[in-house]
């Protein structure tokens, strides 16, 4: 791609703004909807964050990702833009999907299942964006971390609450 066709300032503002829009309709419609009531009613581990930083977290969690995506597509390795740009686009989808298994579904199993599966692409995904641009990578290990949490708080929320078939061994 050559210097004058890549993406200015106002598409980074365009995908953070898509990113906040999609992050916060999601917690919106969680916090508004009688999955909340649903969701009330599991145990939670102690050390669960309470209050609205999951919220917060999540969306600019999203925001990183965005702009992670932006420095890709502005790289000059050509080779690997493209698959960079499609996986990032990926971890978005799949952040997305993992929402709604578990709070549509309302399946805590399946969510955690889900979550594992997003947390082995996005070590997939860190990894070739590594290769195309390192201050991509970067700006994902927030969210990496971010899921990892994510994936131990899943976990203990699973095992709290035994209607899981899952951990019914542990």
């Amino acid at each position: 791609m050559d210097v004058n066709n890549r993406p200015g300032v106002i598409r980074l503002f365009l995908y953070m703004l898509i990113a906040a829009s999609v992050s916060g309709g999601i917690v919106g419609w969680i916090r508004s909807s009688e999955t909340a009531l649903w969701a009330a009613s599991l145990n939670f581990p102690d050390w669960a964050p309470g209050g609205h930083l999951p919220d917060i977290v999540s969306i600019l969690m999203l925001q990183l990702i965005a702009i992670s995506l932006w420095i890709t597509q502005r790289a000059d390795r050509c080779t690997m833009r493209l698959l960079s740009v499609l996986l990032t686009l990926g971890l978005i989808g799949g952040v997305c999907l993992q929402l709604c298994i578990i709070f549509v579904g309302r399946d805590i199993t399946t969510g955690f299942l889900a979550g594992l599966a997003l947390w082995l692409y996005m070590l997939v995904t860190m990894t070739v964006v590594d290769r195309c641009s390192k201050a991509s990578a970067v700006l994902l290990w927030l969210p990496f971390a971010w899921l990892t949490l994510g994936l131990a708080f899943a976990f203990e929320v699973m095992r709290l609450n035994e209607g899981s078939n899952f951990v019914g061994g542990l």
